[in-house]
C-alpha cells in the first residue's frame, strides 16, 4: 500500500529554563492510503507533539530532527510558503476542544470561507454554496441559520462538526484527529466517529487518530502505535495489539479500562441528602422592559435521595440537567422545591447558616486546571477551606494538608508548587484533597475523570472508592462515561432534557434498562 504519511527517526526537544527537554525519541511509523492509524498513550507520552510536528506547528521553541514525508514530499519546517500550501490541502487537523480552536468573534460562515479561500479561488456565491454543502455533509441542521451563528451559540457536538467541515473543506489526503471526542457524550461521540469513518471512506482519506480511549481505538483503527515517555513501545494491527499485547505498558493500558463494582451499602444507612420535586427554570427576558417571555427548563421535578456510604450516579447527554442538579444541591443556583441535607432544608437557610454546613458538602469539578487558582500553591489551595471553616493553628493546618496529600497520593514535598507544575491527574488529586481535608459527609463529583487518561482515571476511581469506604462518604457522581458510572455507582439516575426518566440499582439499569433512551445510551457506549 502507498504511504501517505511517513515519519522516520523523529526526535523533538524543547528548551525549558536553559535545559533541553526531550519530548519525542526516535519515533518511526507510517499511515497508508485509506488507512486509520491510532496513536495511543497517556498525557505527556508525546502523541500530540508528534502529530503537530507533521505540519511544523510546534513553533520556534521546539527542535525537530528526523524525516517527515506527506504523499512522497518531504516536509521542510523552514519553508513557510510550502507549509502554507500543505496545511489544509494535504494535511488537516481536528482538535480536542473546538471552542478554543474556533474564533469566538467570527461567524461559522466566515471561518469556513476563510479556510476554503486560502486554497481555492471561488466567487462569493460559490463560496457560500460550498459552506452550505460542507455543513450539510457533516450533519448540521438548519444550515442557513447556522452559517450566521457564532461558536458559543452551538452545542459541543455541533462545534466539533464545524471543525470537521473545516478540516475536510479542501479534501486533504490525511486527517489528523487529536482527541476529537474526549469531551463529548457517548451518543454524540458515536455520531462523530460514524461521521469520520464515512467521510474517510467517501473522500479516500487516511487518518491519524490520537486518543487515550482504547474503546474508540478498537472501533476506528486499522493499526495501533502505543507511545510511552516519547517512544513507540508497541505497534501492530488493532486486533493483535488488543488480543496479544507484548509490552507491559500496553498491558497496563488495557487493564485500566475496567474496574470492579463498589461494595454494597446497607439499606438501613442514614439518608444524608434528599431532593423532592426540585425544579430549576431559567427565565428568558425580551424587550426594553425585560419581560419574561419563556423559560429554559433545565430541571423538572427531580426527586431522589442518597445514603451515607452510597454513590448515586447521574448520566445523560449534554443539556440533560446533570450539572444543574449539582449546582442546585450546593445551592449555587436558585431552585424551587425542597433539598434536605443532613436534616436541614438548605433552600430556607440564611447565608450564615448555609456557610456553617458548607464544610460537610463539597464539590469537585470536571476541569481541575480551571477550578484551581493559578496564583495559589498546592498547600494554599488545600488549606483555604480550613481557614474559612475551621480555626486550626498554622502548624496544625500544615499537618492536615500533608496528611490529606499523602492520602490522595501526592508527595507533600510538592506542596509549594503551583497548579501548572502538575499533570492533569495530579491536579485532580489536589481538587479532591481540597474537598476531603474538611472531612465532608457528601461530595458531589461533576465529570471528575472525563478529561483524564484511562490509567489515571482508573487510579482516581480507586482513590475515591478507598476514601468512601474509609470515611463512609456519600457521593453524587455525574458523568457521561458509562464505564466509570458502573464502576462507581450503587444506584443510577438517567436524565433527558431536564427529566429523570429512569432510576434504579446499577446492575438493573445496565442489564435490563426499561427506557429506549437508556438502551440507546448503553448501545452507543458499546458500539
Amino acid at each position: 500500500m502507498k504511504p501517505i504519511l511517513t515519519v522516520k527517526d523523529l526526535n523533538i526537544s524543547f528548551l525549558q529554563d536553559g535545559v533541553r527537554y526531550r519530548a519525542v525519541n526516535n519515533v518511526s511509523f507510517q499511515v497508508n492510503k485509506g488507512e486509520t492509524v491510532a496513536l495511543v498513550g497517556e498525557s505527556g507520552s508525546g502523541k500530540s507533539v508528534t502529530a503537530l510536528s507533521t505540519a511544523a506547528l510546534l513553533g520556534n521553541a521546539a527542535s525537530v530532527d528526523g524525516e517527515i514525508n506527506i504523499d512522497g514530499n518531504s516536509v521542510d519546517p523552514k519553508d513557510e510558503r510550502a507549509l502554507q500550501k500543505l496545511r489544509g490541502s494535504q494535511i488537516s487537523f481536528i482538535f480536542q476542544e473546538p471552542m478554543t480552536s474556533l474564533n469566538p468573534l467570527h461567524t461559522i460562515e466566515r471561518q469556513l470561507s476563510e479556510t476554503i479561500s486560502l486554497h481555492q479561488n471561488l466567487n462569493k456565491e460559490k463560496l457560500r454554496e460550498n459552506c452550505i454543502n460542507l455543513l450539510e455533509k457533516v450533519g448540521i441542521r438548519d444550515v442557513e441559520f447556522r452559517l450566521n451563528a457564532y461558536p458559543h451559540q452551538l452545542s459541543g457536538g455541533q462545534r466539533q462538526r464545524v471543525m470537521i467541515a473545516m478540516a475536510i473543506a479542501n479534501r486533504p489526503k490525511i486527517l489528523i484527529a487529536d482527541e476529537p471526542t474526549t469531551a463529548l457524550d457517548v451518543t454524540i461521540q458515536a455520531q462523530i466517529l460514524y461521521l469520520l469513518a464515512n467521510l474517510k471512506k467517501e473522500f479516500g482519506m487516511s487518518m491519524l487518530f490520537i486518543t487515550h480511549d482504547l474503546n474508540i481505538v478498537r472501533q476506528i483503527a486499522d493499526r495501533v502505535c502505543v507511545m510511552n515517555a516519547g517512544k513507540i513501545v508497541e505497534k501492530g494491527s488493532t486486533d493483535s495489539v488488543f488480543e496479544k499485547p507484548k509490552n507491559e505498558y500496553t498491558k497496563k493500558l488495557l487493564k485500566a479500562v475496567s474496574s470492579s463494582s463498589p461494595k454494597s451499602v446497607s439499606s438501613h444507612s442514614k439518608i444524608i441528602l434528599s431532593a423532592q420535586d426540585t425544579k430549576v427554570w431559567f427565565p428568558v427576558y425580551k424587550g426594553l422592559l425585560k419581560r419574561t417571555v419563556g423559560h429554559i427548563k433545565a430541571l423538572n421535578s427531580a426527586t431522589f435521595d442518597v445514603r451515607m456510604g452510597e454513590t448515586l450516579g447521574i448520566v445523560g447527554e449534554s443539556g440533560s440537567g446533570k450539572s444543574t442538579i449539582a449546582l442546585a444541591l450546593m445551592r449555587l443556583i436558585d431552585f424551587e422545591g425542597q433539598i434536605n441535607f443532613d436534616g436541614k432544608d438548605i433552600g430556607s437557610l440564611k447565608t450564615r447558616e448555609l456557610r456553617r454546613i458548607r464544610s460537610d458538602m463539597q464539590i469537585v469539578f470536571q476541569d481541575p486546571f480551571g477550578s484551581l487558582s493559578p496564583r495559589m500553591t498546592c498547600a494554599q489551595i488545600i488549606s483555604e477551606g480550613l481557614e474559612v471553616h475551621q480555626s486550626e493553628s498554622s502548624d496544625d493546618t500544615q499537618l492536615l494538608v500533608e496528611d490529606v496529600m499523602n492520602e490522595v497520593g501526592l508527595d507533600p514535598v510538592f506542596k509549594h508548587r503551583y497548579p501548572h507544575e502538575f499533570s492533569g491527574g495530579q491536579r485532580q488529586r489536589i481538587a479532591i484533597a481540597r474537598a476531603m481535608v474538611l472531612k465532608p459527609k457528601l461530595v458531589i463529583l461533576d465529570e471528575p475523570t472525563s478529561a483524564l487518561d484511562r490509567t489515571v482515571q482508573f487510579q482516581i476511581i480507586q482513590l475515591l472508592k478507598q476514601l468512601q469506604e474509609k470515611y463512609g462518604l456519600a457521593y453524587v457522581f455525574i458523568s457521561h462515561d458509562l464505564a466509570v458510572i458502573r464502576a462507581m455507582s450503587h444506584r443510577v439516575l438517567v436524565m433527558k432534557q431536564g427529566d429523570i426518566i429512569e432510576s434504579g440499582h446499577t446492575d438493573q439499569i445496565f442489564q435490563d434498562p426499561q427506557e429506549p433512551y437508556t438502551r440507546d445510551l448503553l448501545m452507543a457506549a458499546k458500539s
